[in-house]
């Protein structure tokens, strides 16, 4: 049931595009950021929400893509997933995860490097939670990630989703990262409940968004 409502909170390629236009408008370093998505201290409050459709496979997505090994994400970014983490849906710059619990969603896109992360991070989650309501957002924050050469924050926010089997409080925690030579940045997005062992998703989704942020450096 779990992962049917949090699936169903997922939008995985529509979101992007917009978001960018909105904000665009008018290496030998190895970065290395330990993310505990439990650490945000969510609001107390419960919002009440709508559901949201489950995305569809389109002709740019499979399945059941092939699992092991590093995705190819675009833009010259790969992500690694972590151990116990299977591939649910791949599209254009966009793979989808899950361990059976919480779902991954890593992502490429080509912007203006002058854009603000901790923005787009915001920007991101508040277009997730499109179709919920009184959703609960924490200010994004600047994140170290070990190099000069990219800009990165995160955030944190809190939807309650709804489906045919009931409804479940839903976090949500994301690293943005800017790579400042030429604009290609990467989001990380983790999707976890209550009772979600956020001492294991902190690891896994460390590993996961290390690998993109590797590749990221290495890149331009």
């Amino acid at each position: 049931m779990i992962i049917a409502i949090v699936a169903a909170a997922i939008v995985l390629l529509a979101a992007v595009g917009g978001i960018i236009m909105v904000l665009t408008r008018g290496g030998s370093d190895q970065p290395d950021v330990s993310i505990t998505p439990s650490q945000p201290a969510p609001p107390t409050e419960e919002p009440t929400g709508q559901p949201t459709p489950e995305p569809q496979p389109s002709a740019t997505e499979t399945s059941k893509p092939p699992t092991g090994g590093a995705i190819d994400v675009g833009n010259g970014i790969e992500l690694v997933p972590a151990a116990g983490w299977e591939v649910k849906k791949t599209g254009k710059n966009v793979a989808q995860l899950s361990d059976g619990k919480s779902v991954f969603l890593g992502q490429s896109l080509q912007i203006s490097q002058s854009t603000n992360p901790g923005q787009l991070c915001d920007a991101w989650h508040r277009n997730i939670a499109e179709g919920t309501t009184n959703g609960k957002f924490q200010d994004p924050k600047d994140a170290d990630v070990g190099t000069t050469r990219l800009k990165a924050a995160t955030c944190s926010a809190q939807v309650t989703v709804s489906g045919g089997q009931g409804s479940t409080k839903l976090f949500l925690f994301s690293l943005v990262s800017v790579r400042q030579s030429d604009g290609v940045s990467v989001i990380g997005t983790t999707y976890f409940t209550p009772n979600a062992d956020t001492d294991q998703l902190d690891k896994d989704f460390t590993s996961m968004i290390n690998s993109m942020l590797r590749s990221q450096t290495a890149g331009g």
